[in-house]
């Protein structure tokens, strides 16, 4: 992918589409923010829908062929998000799949680690998603094609490596808190008490898991 160009790929049937942008069109400017590059046009978006109540239209000026023209986009919120149809361009050289790839899962990586920080300093339910939504963003994907079926494949394998990192006890995270721990104080834990911390997890992981499968059920059918 070409992050460093504010050139875009659209998906088929998507809003951008819709709206009548094409793929290799220039984004210039997203609502009233000036945009050079792919975060900018991701970090513009995300400040104009951030306070939207309804998919109010956004204008866009962009670059077609030569010639600057405003089209008005509807964003379409998916899973708490807005998505507009809209990928960075795709680099076809060896290096350039190779380097893509790894600044691809860094990105990834670290739009995750940034919706836990949010998640952490404003806790919702809303913000989590669980087997419902798996299946609606899934379902999504293959209506998309191949691509965006591998990019959600990779973004959940990331995610779930980072989530697998959280010093809850359950996890990985946890048991490595419980190593540290240990080493500070040069002994290690009764057997007991690792065992009770780590069933508490256990139990805060199960609770969690069930209310953000009730949460999915109520957002999705209710």
């Amino acid at each position: 992918m070409d992050y460093s160009s504010n050139h875009i790929t659209v998906v088929d049937n998507g809003p951008a589409a819709k709206a009548g942008i094409k793929t290799n069109d220039q984004i210039l400017k997203v609502g009233s923010h000036k945009v050079d590059n792919w975060q900018d046009i991701i970090s513009a978006l995300s400040e104009t829908t951030k306070d939207q109540k309804t998919n109010q239209a956004i204008p866009f000026l962009i670059n077609s062929k030569g010639q600057e023209k405003t089209v008005n986009l509807k964003p379409k919120k998916e899973n708490g998000s807005y998505v507009i149809g809209i990928h960075a361009p795709l680099k076809t050289g060896i290096l350039d799949k190779i380097f893509g790839g790894f600044q691809m899962a860094a990105n990834g990586a670290l739009i995750i680690v940034v919706a836990l920080k949010n998640l952490i300093t404003g806790f919702s339910l809303d913000k989590l998603g669980g087997p419902v939504a798996m299946y609606q963003m899934s379902n999504q994907a293959a209506k998309n094609g191949l691509e965006s079926v591998l990019n959600l494949m990779a973004m959940l394998s990331i995610n779930l490596g980072i989530f697998n990192l959280i010093p809850i006890p359950a996890l990985d995270g946890g048991k490595i808190m419980i190593n540290i721990i240990e080493a500070i104080r040069r002994k290690p834990l009764k057997q007991e008490t690792e065992t009770y911390v780590t069933l508490a997890g256990v139990a805060i992981m199960l609770v969690l898991m069930i209310a953000v499968t009730w949460n999915d059920i109520m957002r999705a059918f209710f």
